[in-house]
């Protein structure tokens, strides 16, 4: 099992449930990366989200991984995508962390919305 793609999976499945539409998975630009990019036409959110998984809690919160320079990494390459992507340029961006820990069979979702 991969643990990292098995993680998205379930974050997708996560925010589609919620509403939202997959726009991109793994955004590269430069250097950064971007897990999972949503959006909802609608009421015009963009969502960019980091999924963190872990199979335990022995290193910590999968959330407490998402480092200041990490989170520089995901500004960076939302710039990217929003350079590419000018048809986004009136959405409100929100930038979320779905963190997500393996209880045996069972995943357990921490949802932050507006992480930073």
């Amino acid at each position: 099992m991969n643990l990292g793609k098995t993680g998205e999976e379930i974050a997708k499945k996560h925010f589609e449930k919620k509403g939202f539409k997959l726009v991109e998975q793994n955004f590269r630009f430069d250097r950064a990366e971007i897990d999972l990019i949503f959006k909802d036409d609608e009421r015009k959110i963009l969502i960019f989200a980091e999924v963190k998984t872990r199979k335990n809690k022995f290193f910590g919160e999968p959330e407490e991984s998402v480092t200041e320079q990490k989170q520089e990494q995901i500004l960076k390459s939302a710039e990217g995508f929003l350079i590419e992507h000018d048809e986004y340029t009136d959405y409100e961006k929100r930038f979320d962390v779905i963190a997500i820990t393996f209880n045996g069979k069972q995943e357990k979702i921490n949802h932050i919305e507006n992480a930073f």
